[in-house]
């Protein structure tokens, strides 16, 4: 009977998950011509892949996106979860207004800042003419293509990070802000000896879940440059999405791929260790 209950699930983890990743690795190891799989080349892709001389480029461009987006959503999710925590007034309005980017979806996020900073006809253009400073066009120039999309990124993903500090905050004794009044605590006080110790396990998942989020995010950077210009918002995702549908090398993507799978397995081996710690 307990193999009854398993098999169904078993079946869909190896369809969904096992199925195609032993079909990526296969795919790394041959030869391909468009979508074609060709004859055994071994670590031939995996070669070319390590040398390249945009890899390292790319390398970067995937760590300050991701480092980036994580530095401005965490403590925009942790400030939002303290104030909904704090708020007795239009709770469920204000939290429905900090959760409306999450409750896009990423393209439709990514169309939206792309009409907004639009140089010929975007509100953005309007407000800085307005202001004498001429037309937005951030996607031109390299660097504020990838500030711009680390913010939008930042932007659409902070609410993921309050839900997870929200319920953290509700699971702190309330005796102890009690006990911190009476002493003469502030504001300050309290977050520094109560709240952040409380949530210190919280905010190691937030940060391990929102790595894992920005490496293998595609979408918004799809929507808004394609990785340009001159692959500056080009992470290893966009490399390959690039590689697979542009370049149609099916191996190379694969290899690429499986570099990305080998940055999930470090995070979700940082995950099991934390976990293991905090169930002791």
């Amino acid at each position: 009977m307990v193999w009854l209950y398993v098999l169904p699930v078993s079946a869909v983890f190896l369809f969904v998950f096992v199925g195609p990743l032993i079909y990526t690795a296969w795919t790394a190891l041959h030869e391909t011509t468009y979508y074609q799989i060709g004859k055994f080349s071994g670590l031939n892709s995996f070669v070319r892949l390590f040398s390249d001389s945009d890899l390292p480029s790319r390398i970067w461009t995937t760590l300050v996106f991701s480092l980036g987006a994580l530095v401005i959503a965490l403590p925009a999710g942790l400030l939002s979860a303290i104030v909904l925590n704090n708020l007795h007034r239009f709770k469920r309005s204000v939290r429905s207004l900090f959760l409306l980017p999450w409750l896009m979806s990423q393209a439709t996020a990514g169309t939206i800042w792309l009409w907004f900073l639009n140089p010929n006809y975007g509100p953005a253009s309007a407000i800085t003419k307005s202001l004498g400073f001429g037309p937005t066009d951030v996607f031109s120039s390299p660097t504020s293509a990838l500030v711009a999309v680390t913010l939008m990124t930042a932007w659409w993903s902070y609410p993921q990070a309050m839900l997870l500090f929200l319920g953290a905050l509700q699971t702190i004794p309330e005796e102890l802000r009690e006990s911190l009044k009476v002493d003469g605590g502030g504001i300050w006080h309290g977050l520094v000896n109560i709240t952040l110790p409380y949530l210190r396990n919280t905010i190691v998942s937030v940060v391990v879940v929102l790595l894992m989020l920005y490496v293998q995010m595609v979408t918004i950077i799809l929507v808004t440059t394609r990785g340009g210009p001159i692959g500056s918002t080009e992470t290893l995702s966009m490399r390959v999405y690039n590689q697979m549908f542009d370049k149609f090398d099916l191996s190379g993507a694969s290899a690429t791929a499986i570099l990305l799978f080998a940055v999930n397995i470090a995070l979700t081996l940082v995950a099991i260790r934390f976990r293991r710690k905090e169930s002791l």
